[in-house]
């Protein structure tokens, strides 16, 4: 729906990418709606799911903008289409931030950057609340965060 490519499974998480191959204008923003809608789509499956008296399901988006390496890795037996490099990385690790900052859409600088020309300051980044500069496990230098809060947007 949104434009994104699901890479692969990693465990319970699931990562996407959104242009590849062929970058667009845009990609950035409809990497962000992606998550945001997941997010409010899962919230409503959860309503249900309580009313079943099931537990709820949590989950957590990082997302990043950057550079990567598209192509196919591995060798004949298993070659698979994928993205490598930094910013991948700092996606990760991003999602990881999810728990600790207690969003489920935990943003970097460099995608609010990315998104602000398309969207300016209407209601998806409205959304988002800068959180405390953070250094990521394997990087050096800090990058800053942003976290999805809907109470934000309501009152923006």
């Amino acid at each position: 729906e949104f434009g994104g490519t699901r890479d692969k499974y990693i465990g319970d998480c699931v990562m996407a990418n959104f242009g590849t191959p062929t970058p667009a204008d845009g990609d950035a923003e409809r990497a962000l709606r992606c998550a945001v809608a997941l997010v409010e789509r899962t919230a409503i499956w959860n309503e249900t799911r309580v009313a079943g008296a099931q537990e709820p399901v949590e989950i957590g988006f990082g997302v990043h903008f950057g550079e990567v390496i598209v192509g196919n890795v591995g060798d004949a037996r298993r070659l698979e289409y994928t993205v490598l490099g930094d910013a991948v990385n700092v996606g990760a690790r991003l999602e990881r931030l999810t728990r600790e900052l207690g969003a489920p859409v935990v943003v970097s600088g460099d995608l609010v950057e990315a998104v602000r020309p398309r969207a300016g300051t209407g209601p998806l980044l409205a959304a988002f609340e800068k959180s405390d500069v953070h250094t990521l496990r394997g990087r050096a230098a800090e990058i800053d965060v942003w976290r999805w809060s809907p109470v934000a947007e309501r009152a923006a």
